[in-house]
């Protein structure tokens, strides 16, 4: 297992944690904050993506539900790790959209289900697999199916950190990447419950700023968001 994240910045600025697995190396999983991009169009989601990337999130996971996702990804991928932000792709229901995912350059695949088939798929591609569950049953299953992480969603719905926290009590070898209705406010109190990512959408984006292309805008939106964040963290830390 890796080691627990301590000080409040490096366990928000950290954007890979490495794992071992049998056999071989496991893939590196995002760790901190990453911004999940949802948008009704292409140039709402580009302007996003920019503004992230700018503003050094860790990570950024961009949705299949935004048009021409895949050709965003290609646009992006190179250019988002060359400034620190690993670009990886979310709502990945097959295995076909997630070739294309790994071909364009996604550092990370994310699914709402744990798919066996897509698992399968990232992982002869080279690319980690995060995978979907809520109850106990289905975190353990995607656990032993192989999932280098588990999407817990929604989490928000079904006791928020306390839950993660209620969860990792039998499974402590979970690394949870939290999602689902999760506030900004909220982000210290999941890694303080053993976090290994919590995902932020709206709670992380000026979508009136993307609406009108205001990159800068956005960028300087998600900076006070994770700054706020970073601050917080370091007060839970000393308490």
């Amino acid at each position: 297992m890796g080691k627990e994240p301590r000080p409040a910045q490096s366990r928000l600025a950290q954007s890979r944690l490495a794992q071992s697995r049998p056999a071989r190396p496991r893939p590196a999983v995002p760790a901190g904050v990453i911004a999940v991009v949802r948008a009704p169009t292409a140039g709402q989601a580009r302007a996003i993506v920019r503004g992230l990337i700018l503003a050094a999130v860790p990570a950024v996971e961009l949705t299949m539900t935004v048009p021409g996702a895949v050709r965003i990804i290609a646009e992006f991928a190179a250019s988002a790790l060359s400034g620190g932000t690993v670009l990886g792709a979310g709502t990945v229901l097959d295995p076909e959209a997630c070739s294309a995912c790994a071909a364009a350059g996604a550092a990370f695949i994310v699914s709402p289900v744990t798919d066996p088939a897509v698992l399968a798929r990232a992982h002869d591609r080279g690319v980690p697999y995060v995978g979907g569950a809520l109850t106990p049953t289905e975190v353990l299953a995607s656990m032993r199916a192989g999932s280098d992480a588990v999407k817990l969603f929604p989490v928000g719905s079904v006791g928020g950190a306390g839950y993660l926290r209620a969860l990792r009590e039998p499974l402590p070898g979970l690394r949870a990447v939290v999602s689902g209705g999760i506030a900004a406010a909220e982000v210290p109190g999941y890694l303080a419950a053993g976090a290994h990512a919590v995902c932020l959408g709206g709670a992380l984006i000026d979508r009136a700023a993307a609406d009108r292309g205001d990159v800068d805008a956005v960028a300087a939106h998600t900076r006070r968001v994770l700054d706020e964040i970073t601050e917080a963290d370091g007060h839970a830390d000393d308490h």
